[in-house]
């Protein structure tokens, strides 16, 4: 299934928007993996920022915010970079309320897997 028909239409995104959106988490992704130290207040704040940035760029309100994080942690093409985002937003200094019940579920299958 394709990005645009898995993520896109539930978020009322053009297909144009929808490619945005996944070729930025892509790159993102790729920023997180080559990072010196992904923990650091300063990489976190400026990553989240930079997702932030992309979200709105491509049309996602932030009412839609947690709903499209939750998707996302979902859809198994973008599972990991949930896993980067969600530690970001709270290293950041982020309301620990905002994304729980997606951080909760994350937690609990790493947990599993260990």
């Amino acid at each position: 299934m394709t990005f645009y028909k898995e993520v896109g239409i539930l978020f009322g995104l053009s297909e144009a928007q929808s490619e945005q959106l996944e070729k930025g988490l892509k790159s993102l992704e790729n920023e997180f993996d080559v990072a010196d130290d992904v923990n650091a207040e300063s990489f976190a704040k400026k990553f989240y920022q930079q997702f932030e940035n992309l979200i709105k760029t491509c049309g996602i309100e932030d009412c839609d915010l947690e709903a499209l994080v939750n998707h996302l942690y979902f859809t198994q093409e973008t599972q990991e970079i949930v896993t980067f985002i969600i530690p970001s937003f709270y290293t950041a200094g982020g309301d620990r309320e905002i994304f729980n019940e997606t951080y909760e579920l994350m937690m609990a299958e790493l947990q599993l897997e260990q």
